[in-house]
């Protein structure tokens, strides 16, 4: 009997282990499903997360951010630009002239929470954010410790290169596709417009030249200047600035109406405050020079703050309507 029941043992325990490993695998399956439904319904539900790299490193945001507050000048535009409407802005941001009228359109009623030094944390909390842009350089970490406990935050260089950030802030609204392809538009035109004028921005310097409005001065932009994105984009020839002008984006100098002649050496004339040229009627210096004389001051470039893609492509309109005139002249 123990001889001819001893075979019997090993089989039985093989089907026992046969049937465990089943059911083990179809409760490991179940498990992986389920997972798998968990993590679809957190994503889809806007409470899954990734980590993106702002300016300063990476940070772990909301994978699909449904209410962002962006308290900086340039961040709301990018958000319009790939179709999310920010439910926080900056103040004078929907002021005419500020930017292209669309985007003071699309912004119009958004509850305004900040300035370039101040950012209302009341505000900002009562609009219940999942993400909030701000300003990498904004001057009080402890206002900053405040909005951490109430979102994440994306910190922005609003100082080094338009594109880039415009990228990165569409990364963090995971609209970074959007982004690239707008890039791209504006890019290929922009050298489109840089190979068929060539000849004209080489043979006429430009100088885009802010007038004072509270007294009797001026000041013209070196490339990087906040007025000249576009025009550094399709790679335009600035004049060279004479001694004791702005030689970088950073310096800055208003130089005295006594001495327009240093802007002898322009080709032509972007002047940033048309309703200030009306104090040069009757200037003897400024009606001399070559840009005047030739018809190549130019005015009414509203918005030349360029910060996105689609912002970019309404200041290559007026770029190119600009060099179509110094063309003819």
């Amino acid at each position: 009997m123990v001889l001819s029941s001893s075979p019997s043992i090993p089989r039985a325990r093989k089907r026992l282990l046969r049937v465990v490993a089943t059911v083990s695998s179809l409760a490991l399956l179940g498990s992986a499903l389920a997972g798998c439904a968990a993590s679809a319904d957190a994503s889809d539900s806007g409470s899954a997360t990734r980590t993106v790299a702002d300016s300063v490193g990476d940070v772990r945001i909301p994978t699909h951010p449904k209410r962002i507050v962006a308290t900086d000048f340039f961040s709301s535009s990018v958000l319009v630009d790939v179709g999310v409407t920010p439910v926080g802005v900056m103040q004078g941001i929907q002021e005419p002239g500020s930017r292209p009228q669309r985007y003071i359109d699309a912004l119009k009623g958004v509850e305004q929470v900040s300035t370039y030094a101040e950012i209302n944390v009341e505000k900002v909390l009562d609009l219940d954010p999942d993400l909030i842009i701000v300003d990498a350089a904004f001057p009080e970490p402890e206002t900053l410790k405040r909005l951490e406990a109430i979102a994440p935050l994306f910190r922005v260089d609003l100082t080094g290169s338009w594109s880039k950030r415009a990228l990165s802030i569409a990364d963090a609204a995971n609209h970074l596709d959007t982004a690239q392809k707008q890039q791209r538009s504006y890019d290929e035109r922009a050298k489109r417009i840089s190979k068929h004028y060539r000849k004209v921005l080489d043979e006429n310097p430009l100088a885009v030249v802010s007038l004072n409005t509270n007294d009797a001065t001026w000041a013209s932009y070196a490339p990087g200047g906040w007025p000249t994105p576009a025009w550094v984009d399709i790679d335009a020839v600035f004049r060279t600035p004479t001694d004791g002008e702005a030689k970088t984006s950073t310096d800055w100098a208003w130089i005295s109406d006594e001495q327009l002649e240093k802007l002898g050496n322009a080709g032509f004339i972007v002047v940033l405050e048309p309703e200030q040229l009306s104090r040069y009627e009757n200037n003897r210096v400024w009606k001399s020079l070559p840009a005047v004389r030739n018809g190549k001051v130019f005015s009414g470039f509203e918005a030349p703050a360029t910060s996105s893609f689609e912002w970019g492509q309404d200041s290559l309109d007026t770029v190119e309507s600009i060099l179509q005139k110094v063309a003819q002249g």
